[in-house]
């Protein structure tokens, strides 16, 4: 199911983070970005002949010839920016097609990223394969059956996904044109938000597993809240934002839970009894009854299946379900 493959690859970031926020623990989103999580990578032209069929990319395993027109493409993980840019995949791993939205219908399943049907995709016929963050052995396989770009996932932002994949494609108006009109979403967004809560609010997201308690930054479910809505995070979030604008997330002990307090907080569940009982035995705790936003009862329990995703149709669904949320505040 979608949530389990959402919450096994969150923890599959999280295991190679680094300590912050003051704990022992780990920070989610590992790789380092630098300042180029919106830029797509660097493309280089095989000709400048008109009538070249194929171009120069430069991907993570090197330089491949990749389509100057990308027909038919199988993604183990790009399926929501490609369809953004107007060109809907032949094929696309299992947790991909999870998808109500009715643009994922008729998207050939290629099986999980743990077990790949590579015969299914030789079937496709794909005269182009893209993918992001596998080993150089699953890399060689998917070579030979088409020309595979390997994007990695933590080097971009949500913006900087669509922007890349159009690149990719060869769709760079298309791409320029989902960011406007995604831009015009917010502004929209916006405008029912702060008409409703006021400017210098501060929001901030938690997460609670059975052992451990999350405060997010910018990924995932903070990416809708901070750089979409533009929206405050507690001073202690926004620090570790200065220092990493890609910040995800990190576990904080208890104790230090006022440091991350905000006027309005979201909280999201690990699935099962477990985390329902530890959010129950937190809620009763004199720290957490202090918080402002739980003094003022805006503590909001959002979806973590909805909340999680981090592409451009959960952004979509996240944005509706932050205005829906915040502008009934009373």
């Amino acid at each position: 199911m979608r949530i389990k493959w959402l919450v096994f690859a969150s923890i599959l970031l999280l295991s190679f983070s680094l300590a912050a926020c003051g704990t022992s623990g780990t920070q989610p989103g590992s790789a380092p970005t630098g300042n180029n999580d919106t830029a797509p990578p660097s493309t280089d032209k095989a000709s400048t002949d008109l009538s070249a069929t194929t171009r120069t990319y430069k991907t993570a395993f090197g330089e491949i010839q990749i389509p100057v027109s990308v027909q038919r493409v199988v993604t183990l993980q790009y399926a929501s920016q490609m369809l953004s840019v107007g060109v809907k995949p032949i094929g696309a791993a299992s947790h991909l097609l999870e998808n109500t939205d009715p643009a994922f219908q008729g998207i050939e399943d290629v099986g999980t990223l743990e077990a790949i049907n590579y015969e299914k995709i030789l079937s496709l016929q794909p005269d182009l394969i893209i993918t992001a963050d596998i080993d150089k052995d699953v890399y060689d396989k998917l070579s030979m059956i088409a020309p595979t770009v390997d994007l990695p996932w933590m080097d971009y932002d949500m913006y900087g996904h669509v922007k890349a994949i159009g690149d990719i494609l060869n769709k760079q108006q298309e791409a320029a044109a989902w960011q406007a009109e995604f831009d015009k979403k917010l502004t929209t967004a916006k405008e029912q938000i702060l008409g409703k809560i006021g400017e210098g609010k501060t929001v901030a997201i938690y997460r609670i597993d059975p052992k451990e308690f999350y405060v997010y930054g910018a990924r995932n479910m903070g990416f809708t809240f901070y750089k979409a809505l533009g929206l405050t995070p507690p001073p202690a979030i926004q620090k570790e934002l200065d220092k990493d604008p890609n910040f995800w997330a990190a576990p904080i002990s208890m104790e230090l839970l006022p440091d991350y307090a905000a006027d309005y907080v979201f909280v999201s569940l690990l699935p099962g009894e477990e985390a329902a009982g530890r959010y129950n035995e937190i809620k009763s705790s004199a720290i957490w009854k202090n918080l402002p936003a739980v003094k003022n009862s805006y503590v909001y329990e959002i979806n973590m299946d909805t909340w999680l995703g981090y592409t451009p149709h959960d952004i979509e669904l996240q944005l509706q379900d932050a205005v829906k949320l915040l502008t009934q505040v009373q």
